[in-house]
């Protein structure tokens, strides 16, 4: 297709309003992030000290448990949390009695804050009055009476991500919408084959709804590479930073004025990103998932 000259001015000027945001509000500031990332900026001046925040960086063992501690979220969502919205998502597709109630339950977390959810699941670990060690303690478990699940090095993580998986439901609501666009003609044919259900869901729904599966692999490492809100509200980073990740030191770094070394730490943080989806574009085009 031949696109006459006027045409092209027209097509121009339409895209120019995006753009420049584009450019403005993206490329600019990358730019901008790149370049004082070789300085000791401090918000006022900024000479230039080459390698220097990044050889900073890399021998500092708090900057490298932030990463130790992103590839734990993002291996955890790969591993657990995705499976498992693809396990209800499964069951869910069979429309069973009730089924719109769960999937209302499972959703809601998406569309309340954060910090309100953060400061619940607080109160339930808390050590004193939590429900969580109220159960236990009734249960027999008297160890963990006054236990301090966030405060604790051995149970942080874990306390961490059991309140993270309540954010399951966002993939398991993308998978389910997958499933309608399935032909009820492929369950027909497996029924008359004396298939069961799980056979269906296994051999049919599955493999038809896996490019969507490793849609949400995907969203599953660009949300846990900028996990931060949680993070903050509930520890802090701590304890003895534990569970401190990439942007949280970002952010104290900007806090102490030391911006040029926390530009470089999200310089590295982007090139880490843009790695990780490089390499799981690249698996997807060879497992052809498309």
């Amino acid at each position: 297709m031949i696109i006459r000259k006027e045409d092209r001015i027209w097509l121009f000027l339409f895209i120019m309003p995006a753009l420049s945001l584009f450019i403005v509000f993206f490329i600019i500031p990358i730019l901008f992030l790149f370049i004082t990332s070789f300085t000791n900026w401090d918000g006022i001046e900024a000479d230039f000290v080459g390698l220097n925040n990044y050889v900073k960086l890399f021998n500092n063992k708090t900057f490298i448990r932030s990463i130790v501690n992103n590839i734990y979220w993002i291996l955890s969502s790969a591993l657990i949390q995705v499976p498992l919205a693809l396990i209800i998502a499964l069951l869910l597709s069979h429309r069973s009695r009730g089924w719109k109630v769960f999937r209302t339950i499972l959703f809601i977390p998406q569309v309340v804050s954060s910090a309100a959810i953060a400061l619940l699941w607080m109160a339930l670990y808390n050590s004193e009055y939590g429900l969580i060690n109220f159960i236990l303690d009734s249960i027999g478990l008297e160890g963990y009476k006054n236990h301090n699940w966030l405060g604790t090095i051995s149970t942080v993580q874990p306390a961490l991500l059991a309140f993270w998986l309540c954010y399951v439901g966002y993939y398991m609501i993308i998978m389910l919408a997958k499933t309608t666009s399935i032909s009820e003609d492929y369950y027909d044919a497996a029924k008359i084959d004396g298939a069961l259900q799980f056979h269906m869901d296994w051999f049919i729904t599955a493999p038809l709804i896996r490019s969507t599966f490793f849609t949400c692999l995907i969203l599953g490492v660009i949300f846990n590479l900028r996990q931060f809100e949680f993070v903050y509200l509930m520890t802090n980073g701590g304890p003895a930073n534990k569970t401190g990740v990439l942007v949280l030191y970002i952010w104290k770094e900007l806090q102490i004025q030391r911006l040029g070394l926390g530009n470089a730490a999200g310089v590295i943080m982007i090139a880490f990103g843009t790695i990780l989806l490089l390499l799981m574009r690249r698996i997807l085009r060879s497992q052809n998932y498309n």
